[in-house]
């Protein structure tokens, strides 16, 4: 689209104006395959004409760069994108001195997160980046990606829940079924954060929170589901099918990148926000107080999430 000029001689780009469509079908607008980023300059809106969120220019979530402000980037995946403006906007509440933009984007990849973060600190002044690596990718062995079998005898589900517990405590393989192996991503994700602490020394490390825990995993949660809106609904992991096995797979996938997580900000000396403890499920009486599954926080947590992140980061800025 052609820019207009404005009366301090700048050129902006128009805008592009879209009604929103469904939740799976958000990433491919907003998402350009060829940049692998953000498509800048465009605005979502409801049937009723509200704005429900926007890609300003540099390609982030958010209002368009305010340059009297210094810059501040909360980088991830969806739980960084969050749902409307997600919760790093919230950020612009606590310090005025600070402009907080979102760089999340939906499913991406831990490889392309990093990615963004160095070339958007090579080409613009970034005061902090804020890094949550979020879970993508997850490659699940096939045979704990199938549905399950909904057809089990009732001995059949009784059996495989004991030798689910019976794995968890002694590591025993449940029969027929291989014990999932070391992800070898794991250490080349590793190398790949420190590589990307080194492009970019003002980054702060998050950890991914969880609606699971130790206490949950191995027990079968599928009676906790329930429909509703953002606030009400419970589910396992989108269009995933659920199953014990995965779900203690996801869990323990979680669990070891938060590992990474913090033993890289320790050998570093990289800030740690460690977001994953400050919505530990484990000694509340409901999982699923602040996830909308067992990834994704709920907009009513988004505060919540806003203020332990910026008590994290303050001493930086």
């Amino acid at each position: 689209m052609t820019g207009q000029t404005h009366p301090d001689n700048t050129t902006r780009a128009q805008k592009s104006v879209h009604l929103i469509p469904g939740d799976a079908a958000i990433k491919r607008l907003c998402f350009d395959a060829a940049t692998q980023s953000l498509r800048p300059n465009l605005v979502l809106v409801d049937r009723q004409g509200s704005v429900v969120f926007e890609i300003n220019e540099l390609g982030l979530k958010g209002a368009a760069r305010d340059p009297a402000r210094k810059l501040v980037v909360v980088w991830g995946d969806s739980v960084v994108f969050g749902v409307r403006w997600g919760w790093p906007c919230l950020l612009d509440g606590f310090d005025p001195r600070y402009q907080f933009l979102n760089g999340g984007i939906e499913a991406d990849p831990y490889d392309n997160i990093l990615r963004r973060v160095a070339a958007f600190n090579r080409a613009h002044d970034v005061a902090l980046n804020i890094l949550l690596l979020g879970w993508h990718p997850l490659a699940p062995p096939a045979e704990l990606a199938k549905p399950p079998d909904r057809a089990a005898t009732g001995l059949g589900r009784i059996a495989a829940t004991l030798w689910e517990r019976r794995r968890h405590t002694t590591g025993a393989a449940l029969p027929g079924r291989a014990e999932p192996q070391p992800k070898p991503s794991y250490p080349q994700l590793r190398a790949d954060l420190v590589e990307c602490l080194q492009c970019a020394p003002n980054t702060a490390l998050v950890t991914m929170p969880t609606a699971l825990n130790r206490n949950i995993v191995d027990r079968d949660l599928s009676s906790y589901f329930r429909p509703g809106n953002r606030d009400t609904v419970f589910d396992f992991a989108g269009d995933v099918a659920y199953s014990v096995a995965l779900q203690h797979y996801l869990f323990d996938h979680i669990s070891e990148r938060n590992r990474i997580v913090r033993e890289v900000a320790k050998a570093t000396g990289a800030h740690l926000v460690d977001l994953a403890a400050q919505f530990d499920t484990e000694p509340i009486a409901d999982f699923r107080q602040d996830f909308f599954d067992v990834l994704h926080l709920r907009p009513r947590a988004y505060p919540k999430a806003a203020a332990a992140v910026y008590a994290g980061i303050r001493g930086l800025l």
